[in-house]
């Protein structure tokens, strides 16, 4: 398996300036002028909420809680690396939760046996990266799900003044990053766009994502992003991916970092040629809001490591990648008959079960 190689990497080359000198000018540009005739994507989402019981934080923490028995934390870790291998990733991840909610109640109550727990997990590689990709998942669901920190900006943004943005941030760091755009296509054709990574170049042409071998249930991918002529600016990094449902029939696709952890996944050292970034999650959610609407929430977090950028040149450029990357995904998602896309409809049993929920919503 040839994780990154030269055709990859020249073929993410091609065009780089074009998209440099577009982007760039997106940095520096006013994107605080809203549409009057446009409605906030958040009071849309709201409304949708109230109206169809959406998922929220605090049922997250419901599905999470400890385990009845903190002494058969052992069976309950053997069957959360079970459902993982038998393709089950996202309830592994969901029920190993349990366990470090447990570990953490039995430490606040003073509980020593919190203790033969951590050291139980800590001599058994695969269950330590269970327990690391759990960590992840819970705060991508923080990110979608908690109010929490959000500094929301009151103004629209994006090239048609249609996305939303809310960011947190840690003194000058800037942390967690939210997208939220209604875009007037059916859901699937925007999902496909995400689910199927393999084909982000068709949209996002300055992206080329490669999938790996799975490692022992967790699906690898590798990312090369081209955004300028400058090293600093184009990345490479590794990541494991996550597609699931919501009990409110939206459907999440996320991508999480690995560049920070490749000898948990037996991956090779990435190119030297582009600068590394930790990429904590970066998730897609998409809620189908009639047979032909779809609101879409993009939340990310990563370390980009361009150590020169004032706090004002991250909170900008974040505005701008993201509400640009929602505003391309509504332009390139408007057909999905004689594209690649098409045959993926059959492949990926997803599609499928998206099919059954609008069916059974719309068609009452």
């Amino acid at each position: 398996m040839e994780y990154f190689n030269l055709s990859t990497i020249t073929a993410s080359l091609v065009g780089a300036g074009a998209a440099y000198a577009l982007l760039k000018n997106k940095i520096n540009s006013d994107n605080n002028k809203s549409c009057g005739s446009v409605e906030f994507p958040t009071n849309v989402l709201k409304r949708w909420e109230n109206l169809n019981n959406g998922y929220s934080w605090e049922m997250f923490l419901e599905e999470i809680r400890e385990i009845p028995d903190a002494s058969t934390f052992k069976k309950h870790i053997d069957n959360c690396l079970s459902l993982k291998l038998s393709g089950n990733h996202y309830e592994s991840l969901v029920q190993f939760l349990k366990i470090i909610t447990t570990i953490e109640k039995l430490k606040s109550n003073k509980n020593l046996y919190y203790i033969t727990i951590n050291d139980y997990i800590n001599e058994n590689k695969e269950i330590l990266i269970l327990m690391k990709e759990s960590i992840q998942l819970k705060d991508l669901m923080n990110a979608f799900f908690s109010e929490d920190g959000w500094i929301n900006e009151k103004e629209l943004c994006g090239d048609d003044k249609s996305v939303t943005y809310s960011y947190r941030r840690n003194g000058r760091q800037l942390k967690a990053r939210k997208f939220i755009k209604v875009i007037d296509k059916p859901i699937k054709n925007v999902l496909l766009r995400i689910e199927e990574l393999q084909y982000f170049n068709t949209w996002k042409w300055y992206q080329t994502v490669t999938r790996l071998d799975d490692y022992k249930g967790t699906q690898l991918v590798s990312i090369i992003s081209v955004l300028s002529r400058f090293i600093l600016f184009n990345r490479a990094a590794y990541c494991w991916t996550l597609t699931y449902s919501l009990p409110d029939g939206s459907v999440i696709v996320a991508v999480n970092g690995a560049n920070n952890r490749q000898s948990d996944y037996e991956l090779p050292p990435l190119p030297k040629q582009f600068s590394h970034p930790d990429i904590f999650f970066h998730a897609w959610r998409f809620i189908p809001l009639s047979p032909t609407k779809t609101i879409v929430i993009s939340v990310m977090e990563s370390d980009p490591k361009i150590w020169f950028l004032p706090f004002e040149g991250f909170v900008a450029q974040g505005r701008t990648f993201g509400a640009r990357e929602l505003v391309l995904l509504d332009q390139h998602s408007t057909y999905i008959k004689g594209t690649e896309y098409e045959d993926c409809l059959e492949k990926n049993p997803l599609y499928k079960q998206v099919d059954k929920f609008l069916f059974e919503k719309f068609n009452k």
